[in-house]
C-alpha cells in the first residue's frame, strides 16, 4: 500500500503542475485592465444617448450568402435623418472575414446595407452611428448562422 502512494503521490504533483503551467501559458485575459475607465465611458455614451433619444433597430437576422440588412434610426421617435451609419459584420471564430459596410439611406430613418456571410457559425453584427464626423452610439448584436 506504500509503494501505491509513493507512486500517486509524485504523479498527483506532477500534474497540479503541469495544469498549473498550462493555464498560466493560454491565459485569455478575461479580466480588463481598465475596467473603470472603460465602464465610465459606456456609461457615459448610454447616458448621452438616452438623452439624445436616440434608438437604432436590430435586424431581423443573418443567413448564409448575401443579407439585405435595413435599420430604423431615431432620435426622440423621428427618423434620423442624414446620419451615417456603418455595418460591421465578423465571425467569432476568425478575423478573415471581417467587413465593415457604409450603409446607404434609402428612406427617411431607413438604412440598408448587403454583407456577406460566407459560413456557418457564430456572427457579431454592429452598427456605429456618427453625425457630424462625431460618433453617437454603437450597437452590438449577435447571431447564430445556420
Amino acid at each position: 500500500m506504500k509503494l501505491f502512494f509513493y507512486i500517486i503521490y509524485p504523479l498527483f504533483f506532477f500534474a497540479m503542475g503541469c495544469g498549473i503551467y498550462v493555464a498560466f501559458r493560454n491565459a485569455e485575459g478575461l479580466v480588463d485592465n481598465n475596467y473603470y475607465e472603460n465602464s465610465t465611458r459606456y456609461f457615459q455614451a448610454k447616458a448621452n444617448e438616452e438623452r439624445r433619444g436616440i434608438e437604432v433597430s436590430k435586424p431581423d437576422s443573418l443567413k448564409k450568402g448575401y443579407n439585405d440588412i435595413r435599420i430604423k434610426a431615431t432620435t426622440h421617435g423621428k427618423p434620423l435623418e442624414k446620419a451615417v451609419l456603418s455595418l460591421f459584420t465578423g465571425n467569432l471564430s476568425t478575423t478573415g472575414y471581417d467587413s465593415t459596410i457604409t450603409m446607404k439611406e434609402i428612406s427617411p430613418g431607413l438604412y440598408q446595407a448587403t454583407p456577406t456571410i460566407p459560413f456557418k457559425g457564430v456572427w457579431l453584427a454592429k452598427v456605429d452611428l456618427k453625425q457630424q464626423q462625431q460618433l453617437i452610439t454603437t450597437k452590438k448584436w449577435f447571431f447564430n448562422v445556420q
